[in-house]
């Protein structure tokens, strides 16, 4: 194994058909308001952004991160409805995930644990965890915002599913890939 840094991000990615659900949206997004960025990520629940450290130590990164998910608690959550966050020159369109107790909790213990093995500093995580699945990505401008918000705002959405492992993708250059699934164990 090289030493060579890598990015990688830990998330939660939904099974089919949301899957499907979310890249039709995307396509939708991409096709009509010509917001591409969307395009390039995987549907997924972002639990890490993104970080880079060394390929050669991935090993011991997931075995600590294995160990850690083993005490998470599995549960069914709801993604219900749309939302967005605003930019100062574009607007990010999600489908939004109602945050459970668990979930916060869950987060706040992965957060913890990436800063105390020196994963990622902590003036780069947020503190509090906002859970989507992002369909326009940074590249929507305001006026292809202004055209495309009025499709998703009331557009009824409502599905559950079962959150009983989170992903570590890898980036491959031109997008994530799944590399290591962590099964929570309660």
């Amino acid at each position: 194994m090289t030493s060579q840094p890598i990015r990688y991000l830990i998330a939660a990615l939904p099974p089919e058909p949301i899957f499907e659900q979310v890249w039709s949206y995307k396509r939708y997004v991409a096709d009509t308001y010509g917001s591409l960025r969307g395009m390039r990520v995987l549907p997924h629940i972002t639990y890490l952004p993104p970080f880079t450290i060394p390929e050669s130590s991935i090993e011991l990164v997931e075995q600590g991160l294995a160990g850690l998910m083993q005490s998470f608690q599995a549960e069914t959550i709801s993604l219900k409805g749309f939302g967005y966050f605003p930019g100062k020159k574009s607007h990010v369109i999600y489908i939004a995930v109602e945050k459970t107790e668990l979930m916060q909790q869950q987060y706040a213990e992965l957060i913890a644990y990436v800063v105390q093995h020196a994963l990622v500093p902590a003036s780069q995580l947020r503190p509090t965890f906002t859970p989507h699945l992002t369909i326009a990505y940074r590249d929507l401008s305001e006026e292809k915002f202004q055209l495309a918000w009025p499709y998703f705002k009331d557009r009824p959405f409502s599905e559950t599913m079962r959150l009983n492992h989170l992903w570590l993708l890898k980036h491959e250059g031109k997008g994530w890939e799944p590399m290591t699934r962590f099964d929570f164990g309660g």
